[in-house]
């Protein structure tokens, strides 16, 4: 008995050794693939932490020429409006004073669209910074799911105009159906 009790302990032992060895070796494979891909990810952090600083670079640039468009505009506006109070003050008359103030109008809106146009062309130029900064992580996936949208599309349309023809002629013989000359002919038909 004491043969079959150790020979069943060995088993056990060597079936435990099997396992357990099995098991290291697969854990240690399993680190060594995470130990390659973290030391891979270090590329792309430098690479996220490369665009954040220009991205930054981009932000404070075009915010610093906001800020002096800004200041471009509220300038113009306190020039303007000085312009427009000494012209008040000088006028002889009160026509005079509105014929002056009705004159200065054209200059006031050269000025604000000028300043519109000059923000808006900030805002793409900033827009195209960013995107060119991103343009290489885009996926062209997209296009391709666009493209085959507009051909879902296009068959849509072709089988379009055939369904409607047919909800036409259902119309129609609707309308047929519903005249009383119609109905006599069909009742006369039918007995």
């Amino acid at each position: 008995m004491d043969a079959q009790i150790q020979n069943f302990v060995d088993n056990v032992v060597v079936r435990a050794k099997d396992l357990t060895g099995g098991t290291v070796t697969e854990v240690r494979n399993a680190t060594k693939d995470v130990a390659g891909k973290v030391k891979g990810a270090k590329g792309t952090v430098h690479e996220i932490g490369q665009r954040g600083l220009k991205l930054n670079e981009i932000a404070f640039r075009y915010m610093e020429k906001l800020i002096k468009l800004q200041v471009k505009f509220v300038e113009g506006s306190f020039d303007e409006g000085a312009k427009r109070l000494s012209t008040a003050a000088n006028a002889p008359s009160f026509r005079k004073l509105v014929k002056d103030q009705v004159t200065l109008l054209p200059m006031t809106r050269d000025r604000i669209a000028r300043n519109a146009k000059d923000t808006i062309g900030l805002v793409k130029e900033t827009r195209d910074g960013v995107v060119s900064l991103f343009q290489p992580v885009a996926k062209p996936k997209r296009a391709k799911k666009a493209t085959a949208r507009k051909a879902v599309a296009k068959k849509a349309v072709r089988k379009a105009p055939a369904k409607k023809a047919a909800v036409r002629k259902a119309s129609a013989k609707k309308s047929v159906a519903k005249k009383p000359a119609v109905k006599k002919a069909i009742a006369a038909k039918a007995a």
